[in-house]
Protein backbone atom coordinates (compact mmCIF):
# COMPACT_ATOMS: atom_id res chain seq x y z
CA UNK A 1 0.00 0.00 0.00
CA UNK A 2 1.09 3.73 -0.71
CA UNK A 3 -0.21 7.09 -0.97
CA UNK A 4 -1.46 8.45 -4.53
CA UNK A 5 -1.69 11.71 -5.59
CA UNK A 6 -3.96 13.16 -7.92
CA UNK A 7 -3.93 16.69 -9.55
CA UNK A 8 -6.39 19.35 -10.58
CA UNK A 9 -9.28 18.63 -13.87
CA UNK A 10 -9.95 14.79 -12.36
CA UNK A 11 -13.25 13.47 -11.74
CA UNK A 12 -12.88 10.49 -8.54
CA UNK A 13 -15.27 7.93 -8.63
CA UNK A 14 -16.15 4.53 -7.75
CA UNK A 15 -15.86 1.47 -9.86
CA UNK A 16 -16.53 -1.98 -8.17
CA UNK A 17 -14.21 -1.68 -5.22
CA UNK A 18 -11.82 0.73 -7.40
CA UNK A 19 -11.04 4.21 -7.69
CA UNK A 20 -11.62 5.51 -11.49
CA UNK A 21 -10.03 8.63 -12.06
CA UNK A 22 -11.11 10.58 -14.72
CA UNK A 23 -9.10 13.45 -16.91
CA UNK A 24 -9.30 14.91 -20.23
CA UNK A 25 -6.11 12.45 -21.69
CA UNK A 26 -7.68 9.51 -19.52
CA UNK A 27 -8.91 7.08 -16.96
CA UNK A 28 -7.25 5.44 -14.50
CA UNK A 29 -8.28 2.29 -12.38
CA UNK A 30 -6.86 2.12 -8.73
CA UNK A 31 -7.86 -0.91 -6.62
CA UNK A 32 -9.03 0.20 -3.36
CA UNK A 33 -6.31 -2.29 -1.49
CA UNK A 34 -3.08 -0.81 -3.04
CA UNK A 35 -3.63 2.66 -1.54
CA UNK A 36 -3.34 3.77 2.16
CA UNK A 37 -3.70 7.79 1.68
CA UNK A 38 -5.21 10.08 -1.55
CA UNK A 39 -3.18 13.37 -1.88
CA UNK A 40 -5.34 16.11 -3.95
CA UNK A 41 -4.22 19.05 -5.98
CA UNK A 42 -6.50 21.69 -7.37
CA UNK A 43 -10.16 21.42 -8.39
CA UNK A 44 -11.29 17.77 -8.30
CA UNK A 45 -14.66 16.42 -8.12
CA UNK A 46 -15.07 13.86 -5.56
CA UNK A 47 -18.44 11.48 -5.73
CA UNK A 48 -20.47 10.34 -2.08
CA UNK A 49 -19.77 6.67 -3.19
CA UNK A 50 -15.90 6.83 -2.82
CA UNK A 51 -16.12 8.87 -0.59
CA UNK A 52 -18.21 6.13 1.77
CA UNK A 53 -16.25 3.47 0.76
CA UNK A 54 -12.63 5.29 1.41
CA UNK A 55 -14.26 6.02 4.87
CA UNK A 56 -15.32 2.40 5.27
CA UNK A 57 -11.55 1.08 4.74
CA UNK A 58 -9.90 4.11 6.74
CA UNK A 59 -8.00 5.68 4.32
CA UNK A 60 -7.47 9.49 4.67
CA UNK A 61 -7.62 12.01 1.78
CA UNK A 62 -5.67 15.01 2.21
CA UNK A 63 -6.81 17.80 -0.10
CA UNK A 64 -4.32 21.49 -1.20
CA UNK A 65 -5.19 24.30 -2.73
CA UNK A 66 -4.38 25.03 -6.72
CA UNK A 67 -1.37 26.94 -4.86
CA UNK A 68 -0.40 23.64 -3.11
CA UNK A 69 -1.07 24.64 0.29
CA UNK A 70 -2.58 22.58 2.81
CA UNK A 71 -6.37 23.16 3.25
CA UNK A 72 -8.10 20.07 5.20
CA UNK A 73 -8.38 16.25 5.55
CA UNK A 74 -10.89 14.44 5.22
CA UNK A 75 -10.66 11.35 8.13
CA UNK A 76 -12.83 8.62 8.79
CA UNK A 77 -14.66 8.93 11.96
CA UNK A 78 -13.06 7.84 15.22
CA UNK A 79 -11.28 5.20 13.52
CA UNK A 80 -8.69 4.52 15.92
CA UNK A 81 -9.98 7.17 18.61
CA UNK A 82 -9.03 5.33 22.00
CA UNK A 83 -10.48 7.22 25.30
CA UNK A 84 -7.54 5.97 27.59
CA UNK A 85 -4.82 7.34 25.17
CA UNK A 86 -6.70 10.68 24.92
CA UNK A 87 -6.67 10.63 28.72
CA UNK A 88 -3.02 10.60 28.88
CA UNK A 89 -2.62 12.77 26.14
CA UNK A 90 -4.16 15.47 27.47
CA UNK A 91 -2.71 15.06 31.08
CA UNK A 92 0.74 15.36 29.33
CA UNK A 93 0.24 18.31 27.57
CA UNK A 94 -1.01 19.40 30.95
CA UNK A 95 1.94 18.28 33.07
CA UNK A 96 4.61 21.03 32.08
CA UNK A 97 7.43 18.81 32.27
CA UNK A 98 6.17 16.16 30.47
CA UNK A 99 5.25 18.70 27.55
CA UNK A 100 8.67 20.17 27.64
CA UNK A 101 10.39 16.78 27.71
CA UNK A 102 8.92 15.88 24.40
CA UNK A 103 9.11 19.80 22.46
CA UNK A 104 12.47 19.48 23.72
CA UNK A 105 13.36 16.12 21.72
CA UNK A 106 11.53 17.75 18.84
CA UNK A 107 13.72 20.69 18.38
CA UNK A 108 16.64 18.11 18.84
CA UNK A 109 16.07 15.45 16.70
CA UNK A 110 15.01 18.72 14.11
CA UNK A 111 18.58 19.93 14.64
CA UNK A 112 20.16 16.42 14.49
CA UNK A 113 18.80 15.80 11.05
CA UNK A 114 19.31 19.31 9.82
CA UNK A 115 23.34 19.05 10.25
CA UNK A 116 22.80 15.14 8.39
CA UNK A 117 21.48 17.18 5.22
CA UNK A 118 23.61 19.84 5.45
CA UNK A 119 26.60 16.96 5.59
CA UNK A 120 24.96 15.29 2.69
CA UNK A 121 25.19 17.90 0.64
CA UNK A 122 29.28 18.95 1.79
CA UNK A 123 29.02 21.45 4.03
CA UNK A 124 29.94 21.29 7.89
CA UNK A 125 26.98 21.61 9.53
CA UNK A 126 26.77 23.49 12.36
CA UNK A 127 26.80 23.32 16.53
CA UNK A 128 23.73 22.36 17.64
CA UNK A 129 23.11 24.42 20.91
CA UNK A 130 21.75 21.10 23.04
CA UNK A 131 22.20 22.88 26.53
CA UNK A 132 20.19 25.88 25.57
CA UNK A 133 17.56 23.42 24.37
CA UNK A 134 17.41 21.31 27.48
CA UNK A 135 17.94 24.42 30.03
CA UNK A 136 14.68 26.12 28.15
CA UNK A 137 12.12 26.61 31.02
CA UNK A 138 9.12 27.85 28.43
CA UNK A 139 7.99 26.78 25.28
CA UNK A 140 8.55 30.16 24.07
CA UNK A 141 12.02 30.41 25.18
CA UNK A 142 12.59 27.05 23.35
CA UNK A 143 10.44 27.94 20.12
CA UNK A 144 13.08 31.28 19.83
CA UNK A 145 16.02 29.10 19.98
CA UNK A 146 14.60 26.85 17.11
CA UNK A 147 13.67 30.49 14.79
CA UNK A 148 17.45 30.73 15.24
CA UNK A 149 18.61 27.14 14.57
CA UNK A 150 16.55 27.77 11.27
CA UNK A 151 18.17 30.81 10.37
CA UNK A 152 21.25 29.21 10.74
CA UNK A 153 20.63 26.21 8.91
CA UNK A 154 18.86 27.67 6.19
CA UNK A 155 21.89 30.24 5.82
CA UNK A 156 24.25 27.56 5.27
CA UNK A 157 21.65 25.79 2.37
CA UNK A 158 21.76 29.07 0.63
CA UNK A 159 25.50 28.76 0.05
CA UNK A 160 24.75 25.69 -1.99
CA UNK A 161 22.61 27.08 -3.59
CA UNK A 162 21.71 29.40 -7.38
CA UNK A 163 21.05 32.90 -6.56
CA UNK A 164 17.76 32.49 -8.14
CA UNK A 165 16.75 29.67 -5.63
CA UNK A 166 18.08 30.77 -2.37
CA UNK A 167 15.94 31.60 0.43
CA UNK A 168 17.19 34.52 2.13
CA UNK A 169 14.61 35.58 4.97
CA UNK A 170 12.06 32.34 5.24
CA UNK A 171 9.12 33.87 3.93
CA UNK A 172 5.59 31.59 4.05
CA UNK A 173 2.62 33.20 4.10
CA UNK A 174 2.65 33.75 1.25
CA UNK A 175 6.33 32.63 -0.66
CA UNK A 176 8.01 35.36 -2.00
CA UNK A 177 10.82 33.64 -4.39
CA UNK A 178 11.35 30.27 -5.30
CA UNK A 179 13.11 28.99 -3.25
CA UNK A 180 10.35 29.89 -0.18
CA UNK A 181 8.36 28.43 -2.10
CA UNK A 182 10.05 24.73 -2.86
CA UNK A 183 10.52 24.69 1.07
CA UNK A 184 6.75 25.67 2.20
CA UNK A 185 5.55 22.97 -0.10
CA UNK A 186 7.80 20.29 0.61
CA UNK A 187 6.79 21.30 4.49
CA UNK A 188 2.80 20.98 3.64
CA UNK A 189 3.92 17.82 2.11
CA UNK A 190 5.37 16.52 5.02
CA UNK A 191 2.65 17.96 7.70
CA UNK A 192 0.17 15.67 5.49
CA UNK A 193 2.32 12.85 5.16
CA UNK A 194 2.56 12.59 9.25
CA UNK A 195 -0.97 13.84 9.85
CA UNK A 196 -2.19 10.24 8.02
CA UNK A 197 0.38 8.38 9.85
CA UNK A 198 -1.01 9.93 13.29
CA UNK A 199 -4.56 9.13 11.82
CA UNK A 200 -3.04 5.18 11.90
CA UNK A 201 -2.21 5.23 15.73
CA UNK A 202 -4.35 6.09 18.92
CA UNK A 203 -2.98 9.59 18.92
CA UNK A 204 -5.09 12.52 18.79
CA UNK A 205 -3.38 15.08 16.21
CA UNK A 206 -5.08 17.79 17.68
CA UNK A 207 -2.77 17.54 20.89
CA UNK A 208 0.43 18.81 20.29
CA UNK A 209 3.34 19.69 22.97
CA UNK A 210 5.90 22.30 20.95
CA UNK A 211 3.10 24.28 18.78
CA UNK A 212 0.19 25.26 20.82
CA UNK A 213 -2.92 23.44 20.23
CA UNK A 214 -5.12 25.61 17.39
CA UNK A 215 -8.75 25.64 16.81
CA UNK A 216 -8.65 24.18 13.62
CA UNK A 217 -5.34 22.58 12.98
CA UNK A 218 -3.94 19.34 13.72
CA UNK A 219 -1.10 20.90 15.51
CA UNK A 220 0.60 17.24 16.64
CA UNK A 221 1.26 17.18 13.01
CA UNK A 222 3.31 20.49 13.30
CA UNK A 223 5.84 19.29 16.11
CA UNK A 224 6.46 15.52 14.58
CA UNK A 225 7.26 17.63 11.21
CA UNK A 226 10.17 19.25 12.53
CA UNK A 227 11.52 16.27 12.72
CA UNK A 228 11.27 15.41 9.02
CA UNK A 229 10.95 18.14 7.20
CA UNK A 230 15.18 18.67 6.74
CA UNK A 231 14.92 14.94 5.43
CA UNK A 232 12.26 14.82 3.17
CA UNK A 233 11.28 18.43 2.41
CA UNK A 234 14.89 20.55 2.65
CA UNK A 235 16.58 17.40 0.91
CA UNK A 236 13.77 17.06 -2.06
CA UNK A 237 13.61 20.67 -2.35
CA UNK A 238 17.65 21.18 -2.79
CA UNK A 239 18.54 17.92 -4.85
CA UNK A 240 15.41 19.36 -7.16
CA UNK A 241 17.61 22.26 -7.84
CA UNK A 242 21.17 21.23 -8.22
CA UNK A 243 20.11 18.17 -10.35
CA UNK A 244 18.18 21.38 -12.52
CA UNK A 245 15.26 19.49 -12.70
CA UNK A 246 13.19 22.51 -11.80
CA UNK A 247 13.48 26.00 -13.40
CA UNK A 248 11.43 29.32 -13.64
CA UNK A 249 9.09 27.77 -15.89
CA UNK A 250 7.79 25.30 -13.18
CA UNK A 251 6.54 28.62 -10.95
CA UNK A 252 3.51 30.95 -10.95
CA UNK A 253 3.33 34.31 -9.23
CA UNK A 254 -0.19 34.34 -7.83
CA UNK A 255 -0.29 36.84 -5.42
CA UNK A 256 3.06 35.07 -4.06
CA UNK A 257 5.36 32.95 -5.74
CA UNK A 258 3.96 29.05 -6.13
CA UNK A 259 4.96 25.98 -8.04
CA UNK A 260 2.55 25.71 -10.85
CA UNK A 261 1.09 22.25 -11.60
CA UNK A 262 4.01 21.00 -13.34
CA UNK A 263 6.45 21.80 -11.02
CA UNK A 264 3.91 20.01 -8.07
CA UNK A 265 4.13 16.85 -9.67
CA UNK A 266 8.16 16.96 -10.39
CA UNK A 267 8.18 17.99 -6.54
CA UNK A 268 5.69 15.01 -5.54
CA UNK A 269 7.64 12.30 -7.55
CA UNK A 270 10.68 13.34 -5.87
CA UNK A 271 8.89 13.28 -2.73
CA UNK A 272 7.22 10.17 -3.11
CA UNK A 273 10.37 8.30 -4.43
CA UNK A 274 12.39 9.44 -1.35
CA UNK A 275 9.73 8.50 1.45
CA UNK A 276 8.65 4.71 -0.08
CA UNK A 277 12.72 4.30 -0.16
CA UNK A 278 13.95 1.04 2.32
CA UNK A 279 15.78 2.04 5.44
CA UNK A 280 16.84 -1.16 7.63
CA UNK A 281 15.48 -0.69 11.05
CA UNK A 282 17.77 -2.38 14.15
CA UNK A 283 14.83 -2.99 16.23
CA UNK A 284 12.74 -4.57 14.06
CA UNK A 285 15.67 -6.54 12.11
CA UNK A 286 14.26 -5.33 8.23
CA UNK A 287 13.56 -3.23 6.01
CA UNK A 288 10.85 -0.12 5.76
CA UNK A 289 10.08 2.36 4.17
CA UNK A 290 10.66 6.03 5.27
CA UNK A 291 6.77 6.42 5.07
CA UNK A 292 6.45 3.62 7.38
CA UNK A 293 9.55 5.19 9.76
CA UNK A 294 7.14 7.89 10.39
CA UNK A 295 4.21 6.10 11.90
CA UNK A 296 7.01 4.24 13.52
CA UNK A 297 8.07 7.54 15.05
CA UNK A 298 4.23 8.10 16.10
CA UNK A 299 4.28 4.77 17.92
CA UNK A 300 6.95 6.00 20.03
CA UNK A 301 5.47 9.10 20.86
CA UNK A 302 2.66 7.34 22.02
CA UNK A 303 4.55 4.44 24.16
CA UNK A 304 5.80 7.54 25.97
CA UNK A 305 2.60 9.05 26.75
CA UNK A 306 0.97 5.93 27.65
CA UNK A 307 3.90 4.17 29.03
CA UNK A 308 6.50 6.62 30.17
CA UNK A 309 9.13 4.82 28.36
CA UNK A 310 12.31 7.29 26.76
CA UNK A 311 11.76 9.04 23.51
CA UNK A 312 14.48 8.76 21.24
CA UNK A 313 13.59 11.04 17.87
CA UNK A 314 14.81 9.11 14.81
CA UNK A 315 17.98 10.17 12.93
CA UNK A 316 18.82 8.25 10.36
CA UNK A 317 22.35 6.60 10.42
CA UNK A 318 23.19 7.45 6.50
CA UNK A 319 21.53 10.39 4.60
Amino acid sequence: MRPFYIFSGSLISKENDSILIKKEDGEINLPIEAIDSLFIFGNTTITSPILNILAKRGIPIIIFSYNGNYITSIMPENFLESGFVLVKQVQSYINKERRMYLARKFVEGASYNMNKVLKKFGLAGFDIPIDKINSASSIQELMGIEGKINDEYFSYIDTILPEKFQIGKRERRPPTNMGNALISFGNSMVYSTVLSEIFGTHLNPAISFLHEPGMRRSSLSLDISEIFKPLFSHTVAISLIKRKILDDSDFIDSGGIFLNERGKKKFVAEFDGKIMESYFVNGLKRKVTFKRIIRLEVYKIEKYIVENSDYKPFTPRRW
